[in-house]
């Protein structure tokens, strides 16, 4: 029996699903919008580039990427929750506008349980918790000292209910401190928030280390304490985990998620899966992954482990959420 190659099954699923969706004359004009809640320059407007560039060879047509950022993906997500079914658009963005924006803001301007559905995990990163120098604090115990002895610590994020938010109100948790201990400032994003770290006006954060964070560390202006997930990454393999350093199942990993609007053709689905999992397993996109901040493909990238991510993340980030009283900017 003769083995058919993944990338050709991939192409064969492609073609199928647009000779079906549209007529033989309508397809030249076809084109695949893929909207990315974050500005060009991120990490996941690089993982979209990649999949646009491939989508033609894999038989999927013309794809351009429409970078739509804003309200923690909200601005994005509603657009393509309003888009057609039809699998001519579909949204790539972060796992927390579906497991921590449903629970902060009172009007998202999508309903994710009704609008959207899951079609492929691209890939799962950590943050980094950085200090300035000049702050004095070389660890988790100095952290913990200092915003006990000298409460409240500032540390900044992107804005509400981000990563970089998350991480620390789960680390200031884990660590035993009460709330009033430290004191969170948003930021209009992760490049602010490691500007205002550099300058020494926020002392701490968690923060995406790809797009230049990583060569604050290494040239002495930010100093960088732990990793957040179960293993040290790449660019910056000297750094510790949490684990490491004594929080035992310390665990806080992100994800970049691609979705479709609900309806959208079982087969247009399994061909965008089949792209990500064919263009982004490839020797130079893991390298590109790696230098984008530890990113990895996920262990479970399809529909349902997709779906099940968003699940199990939302009932987590809800909790962490309301503890902390998280709302919109």
């Amino acid at each position: 029996m003769r083995i058919i190659p993944r990338r050709a099954l991939v192409a064969a699923s492609a073609v199928a699903w647009a000779a079906a969706a549209r007529p033989l004359d309508a397809q030249q004009a076809d084109v695949t919008r893929l909207l990315v809640a974050f500005p060009p320059g991120a990490a996941i407007d690089g993982i979209a580039r990649l999949l646009a560039a491939a989508a033609p060879r894999a038989g999927i047509g013309v794809t351009v990427v429409e970078n739509r950022p804003g309200v923690g993906g909200n601005i994005a997500a509603a657009a393509a929750a309003r888009a057609r079914a039809d699998g001519r658009t579909l949204l790539l963005t972060i796992d927390t506008t579906f497991t921590v924006n449903p629970h902060i803001y009172p009007d998202p301007g999508f309903d994710a349980a009704r609008d959207l559905e899951p079609v492929a995990t691209c890939a799962t990163f950590p943050v980094v918790l950085v200090t300035h120098p000049g702050s004095g604090i070389a660890g988790l115990d100095g952290l913990a000292e200092e915003a006990r002895r000298r409460p409240p610590l500032l540390y900044g994020s992107g804005g509400s209910g981000t990563p970089g938010h998350l991480a620390m109100e789960h680390l200031r948790a884990a660590l035993g401190l009460p709330p009033g201990a430290m004191e969170h400032v948003a930021f209009r994003g992760n490049p602010q928030v490691l500007a205002e770290l550099v300058a020494g006006r926020v002392r701490t954060g968690f923060v995406a280390i790809g797009g230049g964070g990583a060569e604050f560390v290494r040239d002495g202006r930010l100093r960088a304490i732990a990793v957040s997930g179960p293993r040290r990454i790449a660019v910056l393999p000297e750094v510790p985990t949490v684990v490491e350093l004594g929080q035992r199942g310390f665990d806080v990993r992100f994800a970049f998620v691609l979705m479709a609007p609900r309806g959208t053709p079982a087969e247009a689905k399994r061909a965008w899966a089949g792209l990500v999992a064919e263009t982004l397993s490839t020797p130079e996109a893991r390298t590109r992954l790696d230098a984008w901040g530890g990113l990895e493909p996920p262990e479970a990238g399809g529909p349902e482990g997709t779906a099940a991510w968003i699940e199990q993340a939302h009932a987590r980030w809800g909790q962490v959420a309301r503890k902390a009283g998280m709302r919109p900017d």
